[in-house]
Parts: C-alpha cells; sequence; structure tokens
C-alpha cells in the first residue's frame, strides 16, 4: 500500500529516526570497538613474548596467525561502520527527497520532529 500526506510523514519521520539515530549510535559503538582493537594490537607483542629457553621467535608461533586474524576482523569492523555511515546518510537524503514531493508529508514528519525534541510534560504526546 503507498503511503502519502500524514501517513507517508509518519513512516518518513521512523526513516529519519532511523538515518540521524540509530545507525549514528551503532556505528559510533563500531567506533569504540575498532578503536579498543588498535589499542589491543599494540599491547600484543608485549603479551605474546616468550622465554627464550623456548628456542625459535621470541613471540612464539601464534603471534604473526593472531595479528593476521586481528588486522582481518578490524578490517571488517571498519567497513561495517563505513557502511553504517553511507546508509543513515541515504536514509536521511532519502526522507528529505520524498518529504519535498509531499508538503502535508513533510509538515506531518516535521510535527513529529518537533515533538521528539519537546516532549509533553509527563512524558505523554
Amino acid at each position: 500500500m503507498v503511503h502519502h500526506g500524514k501517513d507517508l510523514g509518519a513512516d518518513l519521520h521512523r526513516l529519519e529516526q532511523a538515518a540521524k539515530v540509530h545507525f549514528p549510535a551503532v556505528s559510533a559503538d563500531y567506533g569504540l570497538a575498532i578503536d579498543k582493537c588498535d589499542k589491543v594490537r599494540g599491547d600484543v607483542a608485549q603479551v605474546m613474548r616468550r622465554p627464550e629457553q623456548f628456542g625459535g621467535d621470541a613471540l612464539g608461533p601464534v603471534y604473526r596467525a593472531y595479528l593476521d586474524l586481528h588486522d582481518t576482523v578490524l578490517g571488517f569492523m571498519k567497513e561495517t561502520r563505513r557502511n553504517l555511515d553511507d546508509t543513515w546518510a541515504a536514509l536521511d537524503k532519502a526522507a528529505r527527497i520524498f518529504a519535498a514531493m509531499d508538503r502535508e508529508a513533510a509538515d506531518e514528519m516535521n510535527r513529529r520532529v518537533h515533538d521528539d525534541d519537546n516532549p509533553a510534560p509527563g512524558g505523554g504526546r
């Protein structure tokens, strides 16, 4: 069913909420995880040092494999974050384009945005 007017405005409001609130929040969580992974990578060599009595490389046989896995996972996380950011930008743009084509929908979307920014006392609408 194709929506227009107030129904479309309600849908656009939800789309804009996803674009401006939900996707950026998840992206920020990925950013925190990426930062923590970067910090861990810097500490791995110290953690994996082993006594020379074991022979071979001072970092042991697992070190290189761990770094490869770490870098692969980190690459996936960075790509996911970029995709989230691109998606929220596209969703926001789509909401604005559709709102520009239907004045009543735009008015309803803007009313709901205003209500979000200015909640009624007591939590009601």
